[in-house]
């Protein structure tokens, strides 16, 4: 078990983990797959991170993408943290935003930022992130659609 970049022989299963994510939509996982793509298929791209931790044969488990919020200094946002269903609640979500904060901290960073629906099927993710250590800092009403609030969670360094 250990935890690295993603390299382009992840995809099929990092794709896997995307497709069987019950809580995205289906524009969410074209976005989470078309993100995938482009750190995967544009090296020169700036735009996109993705760590992934592996089993003990090197398997994708999970990952997570973040990157570099645009026009700051020393703010980040975490776009996407997916796990395989087969290892949920396992820890893997945890060791990931872990080694996301670990390297963006040796980066210098300041806030490392997460947002999510308010809806109800994103209760696991909401309770996700203040386990780990992020706080509440903005409820946009409806953003996403009526009734869909904007939930923005900050983390410090």
């Amino acid at each position: 078990m250990g935890i690295r970049k993603a390299v382009k022989n992840d995809r099929a299963a990092l794709a896997a983990m995307i497709n069987a994510s019950d809580n995205l939509t289906g524009d969410e996982k074209e976005c989470a797959a078309e993100l995938l793509d482009i750190y995967l298929n544009n090296g020169a791209q700036k735009d996109y991170s993705f760590v992934v931790e592996t089993d003990d044969k090197d398997g994708a488990t999970g990952y997570a993408c973040y990157g570099k919020r645009p026009l700051t200094q020393g703010t980040y946002d975490l776009y996407w943290i997916v796990v395989a269903p087969a290892h949920r609640r396992r820890g893997v979500g945890a060791r990931l935003v872990a080694a996301v904060m670990d390297k963006l901290r040796a980066d210098g960073a300041r806030i490392l930022v997460a947002e999510t629906s308010g809806a109800k099927a994103y209760a696991a993710a909401m309770s996700f992130y203040m386990k780990n250590g992020f706080a509440l800092e903005a409820r946009v009403k409806e953003f996403y659609k009526p009734g869909d609030d904007l939930m923005l969670f900050v983390r410090r360094f």
